[in-house]
């Protein structure tokens, strides 16, 4: 009876945790540098930032009485002197600009005529566009697109930019004209089919009655089927407070089967997870990645003071049919005293996150600041080895060349940087933190935990084969991992076989460790096997804490940690079995990567050796080409039909 009632209990505690067992997460978290955070206009707001043909960036904003003007040929880290390309006539505003570079090289940059009172019927809200044929060397004069009416209850605002396959032009904006006894909006949107010379009469593309559709910005998904248009909408039942959400049509139809109406299908949040009916998600953009994700930002007063002038930019992740974004962060992570508003997102280079906001103070003035934001999939570790010693000597060679796998610091306001490593004994972890008050001789001291789910378990709560390594400033290591079958942390003295050396300079302080792979239950590195990891940075004041994580992920739950990946080495002590290495034959010639496979490709990634993810196809069948958008080198994933999983190291 005795053993009936072990056996009963094992196969309980065998079905919680099967219960537990999660599908892992899934999408891209953007990781945010805080090093790169520039001053793009001193002064100025609404602005909007695009990367030319030629490869320098070009960002337009209210600025310097009218529509201003500036260029970066360094992706950002500098900006030339700002130059008007538009200046605002006497009594009237040239406000809320937008920029397109169209397929032919010609650059449009929009704007919106805004009286001020007294009104008169000579001076009308309206939608004017600018052209330039050069690059941005010069501009023509400002061009009729759309006029309402003169008064500020029945105007018209904020152009964005579309450039369709076939060379039409459209030019989207919100649209009180029609509603003159009502304070209803809808999206509108006007047609050029001469880039940009000569516009159509408007369309309705969204209307809700009794509401507000408002703040539009367009997007053709990669696709090539749909346009989405990310929008403002304050009629969504319950809320009563604007919630960024989207309205599509596909590229066949292009609208004309009249507007989205309130109940559409086509009409939706943009959020997997609702946010309480008390948050705000207002003045959205939206821009798609390399790889198809998609990311959208939008100003919000969560966690902020009361009142509009306080909110702060969040930025998200969404699927490639810009639906369920998750992943949310703040780029500027701002003190309460000041507001990040009519931000904006562009993508960049090979898919660097570039946020936009105009930050300041509610009474005071705003500057325009960028900062660029990396999207990760998945963390990776390159096989080698180091001296632990806390110091990063030039010869040791981590997986990223400047040991910055993973930027963090955008909250805790110091700047920090991971990476990590492997060889046959040891996984390698180094972190630098910079820090000018740095806190490591008490009982609460500045530091970084580390988890790693080893054996995949993928799990809500911790389970066996999840650890947690907290890596003290004082040079201390505390270890927690599940014992006896529970599902909480325990604390595990048995850290000497962990090899740690912290160096504490002035202003920094730099980690290294290593962590046995006999510690964590592997007899040799686990190459092939998918884990995942979290990273956490606790930085302490004298009466505060703050603590900065990765987006979305909580620090039990396993299932919502970054994927983990060893990097294959001809190096590494163990033997992979053919079933996981499969006769997959790969070449390169003039950049195209060839993928030719004996069984179905069910999904192919193309990762660079720093974890972002390049390239992303579904179902492609057993041969393929690739045209490679980085260079160097970087990890060819594989998912095939059989259910194998092979990773590939691709050099070029």
């Amino acid at each position: 009876m005795k053993h009936v009632q072990i056996l009963l209990s094992a196969l309980a505690i065998s079905l919680s945790s099967f219960a537990q067992q999660m599908a892992s997460y899934q999408g891209s978290r953007i990781f945010w540098d805080l090093s790169s955070q520039v001053t793009v206009f001193s002064s100025g707001t609404y602005a909007r930032m695009i990367e030319l043909q030629d490869g320098r960036l070009l960002a337009v904003a209210e600025a310097g009485g009218g529509i201003s003007i500036t260029f970066s040929s360094n992706k950002g880290t500098t900006w030339s002197s700002p130059q008007r390309i538009a200046t605002s006539p006497s009594k009237i505003s040239y406000a809320v600009p937008d920029v397109i570079q169209l397929a032919d090289g010609t650059i449009l940059a929009g704007f919106n005529p805004r009286p001020s009172s007294p009104y008169s019927t000579d001076r009308l809200f309206g939608i004017r566009v600018v052209r330039s044929v050069n690059n941005g060397a010069t501009w023509s004069d400002p061009i009729f697109v759309f006029d309402a009416q003169h008064t500020f209850n029945n105007g018209c605002w904020e152009p964005a930019f579309l450039e369709l396959p076939s060379g039409e032009v459209q030019c989207y904006f919100a649209n009180e004209n029609e509603y003159t006894s009502s304070n209803e909006q809808n999206i509108s949107m006007c047609r050029s089919f001469d880039k940009g010379q000569t516009w159509s009469d408007p369309v309705t593309v969204s209307f809700r009655p009794s509401s507000r559709d408002g703040m539009p910005v367009p997007l053709l998904l990669k696709d090539r089927n749909d346009i989405v248009v990310i929008i403002e909408d304050n009629g969504w039942p319950g809320r009563g407070s604007f919630a960024a959400t989207t309205v599509r049509t596909t590229l066949q139809d292009n609208w004309t089967n009249g507007p989205v109406g309130a109940g559409s299908v086509d009409r939706q949040m943009i959020f997997e997870t609702t946010p309480a009916v008390n948050i705000n998600s207002a003045a959205p953009y939206i821009r798609q990645l390399p790889n198809g994700e998609t990311v959208a930002s939008y100003q919000s007063n969560e966690n902020r003071p009361s009142g509009d002038q306080y909110v702060d930019m969040f930025v998200v992740i969404g699927d490639e049919q810009a639906k369920n974004f998750k992943a949310k962060s703040a780029p500027f992570s701002l003190g309460i005293d000041q507001h990040s508003m009519w931000n904006s997102v562009s993508v960049i280079d090979t898919g660097i996150v570039a946020a936009v906001g105009s930050i300041g103070t509610p009474n005071g003035g705003n500057r325009i600041d960028m900062i660029k934001g990396y999207p990760i999939r998945q963390a990776n570790a390159a096989y080698g080895s180091i001296t632990v010693d806390g110091t990063k000597a030039s010869e040791e060679k981590w997986t990223t060349s400047k040991a910055a796998q993973l930027s963090m610091g955008h909250i805790t306001k110091n700047r920090t940087s991971v990476d990590f490593l492997y060889d046959d004994q040891y996984l390698y972890l180094t972190v630098r933190v910079i820090d000018r008050n740095i806190i490591n001789t008490g009982t609460d001291n500045d530091g970084v935990r580390f988890f790693i789910d080893a054996d995949n378990v993928s799990s809500a709560y911790p389970q066996t084969g999840m650890y947690s390594f907290f890596f003290d400033t004082d040079g201390s290591v505390e270890l927690q991992r599940v014992a006896n079958g529970a599902t909480v942390w325990t604390t595990d003295g048995n850290t000497s076989g962990i090899l740690y050396a912290v160096d504490v300079k002035a202003s920094y302080y730099n980690i290294e460790a290593a962590i046995p792979w006999s510690l964590l239950g592997k007899a040799a590195p686990p190459v092939e096997s998918r884990m995942a990891i979290a990273v956490e940075i606790t930085n302490k004041e004298e009466e505060t804490s703050t603590t900065e994580g990765i987006a979305d992920v909580k620090n039990n739950a396993s299932w919502t940690w970054l994927e983990f990946r060893l990097i294959p080495h001809e190096n590494v002590g163990i033997a992979i079995p053919r079933k996981n290495n499969p006769d997959i034959k790969t070449f390169i010639n003039n950049r195209i990567l060839h993928v030719n496979s004996p069984c179905t490709i069910r999904e192919l990634s193309l990762f660079s050796f720093s974890g972002k993810l390049m390239d992303k196809r579904k179902n492609i069948g057993q041969n393929y080409q690739i045209s490679l958008p980085f260079q160097g080198g970087g990890i060819l994933k594989l998912y095939l039909d059989d259910e194998r999983v092979v990773n590939r190291k691709i050099l070029f």
